[in-house]
């Protein structure tokens, strides 16, 4: 008979919960703001949203307007910012080609290197920088197929996936070459000491909203690394630091030196920074000075 008796309490429990059901109520919001800095001036979007729930006679009903109001409103906040990101986003996209910006999560993110080098007045004619940028990614290529395979590709293999590429650079006006750079000398005294994972893969950093593609991150010496390949002069470990600190376990940033050298012996030696905490707080400067300016 007890399993009468349960059946029973069940019931009584469930009617009792029915009774202690007194009514409904409707919980709504909006929030609005001026969005100033998008491609048309003074953008004023504006969110409503409402909940209706179930209250019963043990629940305080402000208590519950307000916990929804609350959560709602946070929501709104959100999807506003959201909206203010991506417009300001189309403003930069439209008035600076210089500036890569990439979505997360409904977010543009800048690029590591446009929050580095925005303003940076070049003093190549740009003419001139697209004949070495192809050469460099040229360059960026034989290594990346190299590292996986061991094997350099020839300049023709290369044309069939890099034809605007390689046309620029061989009938550019400065006669560059591939041959004129270090990278296989480079490898060949390097080659044992470096080990790689990954090979341009896009990270993040959602604390700080920025991203980037290091060239590759893998070990040097068994320390877990990000590389740089250069073939230039420039070198900027802030860049290198702030792909550090989209990656678990970094312990070193080198810079590959494999453009044209005059040394001997045919190759340039890596330049290896372990500081990435100090290297990461003068990327930090930039990336607050970026925000400032553009408010992204």
């Amino acid at each position: 008979m007890r399993w009468k008796e349960n059946i029973k309490r069940k019931k009584d429990g469930r009617e009792r919960e029915k009774k202690m059901k007194v009514k409904q109520i409707e919980i709504s919001t909006t929030f609005g703001g001026v969005i100033s800095e998008a491609p048309y001036e003074n953008v004023k979007p504006s969110f409503t949203d409402k909940v209706i729930i179930d209250i019963d006679e043990n629940d305080n009903e402000d208590e519950v307007r307000k916990k929804y109001r609350r959560k709602l409103q946070e929501e709104q906040i959100t999807a506003f910012n959201m909206l203010k990101n991506r417009l300001k986003a189309e403003l930069i996209k439209q008035q600076y080609r210089n500036i890569r910006l990439s979505e997360r999560n409904g977010i543009e993110y800048p690029h590591v290197t446009s929050i580095l080098n925005w303003a940076k007045e070049w003093k190549v004619p740009e003419f001139e920088l697209n004949q070495y940028a192809a050469r460099g990614t040229i360059i960026h290529y034989m290594i990346e197929q190299y590292l996986k395979t061991d094997v350099w590709l020839s300049l023709d293999i290369i044309a069939r996936e890099y034809p605007e590429e390689v046309a620029i650079m061989k009938g550019g006006s400065l006669g560059l070459s591939i041959d004129d750079c270090s990278f296989k000398k480079f490898f060949e005294k390097y080659r044992s000491q470096i080990k790689v994972d990954k090979i341009e893969q896009q990270v993040f950093n959602d604390e700080y909203r920025y991203c980037g593609t290091p060239d590759a991150v893998g070990y040097f010496d068994g320390a877990k690394t990000v590389f740089d390949f250069k073939t230039g002069d420039q070198r900027d470990f802030r860049q290198l630091a702030a792909y550090a600190k989209c990656e678990d376990g970094i312990k070193k940033l080198v810079i590959c030196p494999i453009g044209p050298t005059k040394n001997k012996c045919g190759y340039m030696n890596p330049v290896i920074n372990d500081n990435i905490n100090h290297e990461f707080e003068r990327f930090l400067a930039a990336r607050t000075e970026f925000k400032k300016r553009f408010g992204i």
